[in-house]
C-alpha cells in the first residue's frame, strides 16, 4: 500500500501559523468534514464530553480572537522579550484570527450523567481526573482536525493562552455554554505568507521557537 507523505503534513500541522489569507472563504463542505473528523476520535466510554465549536463568520472570529491573550494576572510571569511585544500589557496571538476558528468546551454535567454512571458502573469520577481524561481527548480532537486541514492544504495554530473574562459570553449564552469551560482555541485557514511565523502589524507575536527532539525509544 502506497504511503500518503504523512510526515510532512504533522510536520506542516506543527508549525503555528501566524498570517491569513482572509480573502478566501472555506466552503461548508469543507466545515463538516472538519468538525466530523474531530468528533470521530476516541473518547472514554465513547460518551460525549466536550462540545466543538466553529465559528466561521469574520466578525465573530474577531471578537473571540481578542481572548487569545494573556489574562492580566500573568503579566508580571512574562519574559522581557515578550514585555516587548505587549500592547496595553498584553500579548495577542493571531493564530485565532484566522478563516475558521474552532473552539473547545468541556461539559461537566456529562460528568455526573446517568449515561456516565451506567457505562461507568459507578459514581461521578473526581472533577481533576475527569477534566484530566477529558482534555486528553480534546486534544485528540483537535488534533485530527488540525491534520486533516493541513492535508488538504491548510494551516492551523493552537491557543492555549485564553483571557476567559474576554470572551463574548452574550454569543455562547444563545447555546447555553459557558465562557470559562473553554479549553483550547485551534485557528485553521489559509497562509498568507510561506513563513508561518511573519507578522508585521507591530502588535501581534511573531517569534519561534525550535523544537526539541526527544529521543525514540523502542523497547
Amino acid at each position: 500500500m502506497e504511503k500518503i507523505d504523512f510526515l510532512n503534513i504533522v510536520n506542516s500541522f506543527q508549525h503555528c501559523q501566524r498570517n491569513w489569507d482572509l480573502s478566501k472563504k472555506v466552503d461548508p463542505e469543507t466545515i463538516d468534514w472538519l468538525m466530523t473528523v474531530g468528533y470521530s476520535t476516541p473518547t472514554k466510554q465513547n460518551l460525549d464530553k466536550f462540545e466543538i465549536v466553529c465559528i466561521s463568520d469574520r466578525a465573530t472570529i474577531k471578537q473571540f480572537s481578542k481572548a487569545a491573550t494573556n489574562p492580566p494576572y500573568i503579566v508580571d510571569a512574562l519574559s522581557d522579550t515578550l514585555r516587548k511585544q505587549m500592547a496595553n500589557g498584553r500579548v495577542q496571538n493571531p493564530q485565532t484570527d484566522a478563516n475558521l476558528l474552532f473552539l473547545f468546551f468541556l461539559k461537566p454535567e456529562e460528568r455526573t450523567s446517568n449515561l456516565r454512571i451506567e457505562r461507568e458502573r459507578g459514581s461521578s469520577e473526581d472533577l481533576a481526573y475527569w477534566r484530566t481524561c477529558t482534555n486528553l481527548e480534546i486534544g485528540l480532537a483537535a488534533s485530527a482536525i488540525g491534520i486533516a486541514a493541513n492535508s488538504i492544504g491548510m494551516k492551523s495554530g493552537f491557543c492555549r493562552c485564553i483571557d476567559h473574562a474576554a470572551i463574548p459570553a452574550d454569543i455562547l449564552a444563545t447555546y447555553n455554554i459557558n465562557p470559562y469551560h473553554l479549553e483550547v482555541m485551534l485557528g485553521i485557514g489559509y497562509p498568507l505568507y510561506d513563513d508561518h511565523t511573519l507578522h508585521t502589524d507591530g502588535v501581534h507575536r511573531n517569534e519561534s521557537l525550535n523544537r526539541i527532539i526527544p529521543r525514540k525509544l523502542i523497547i
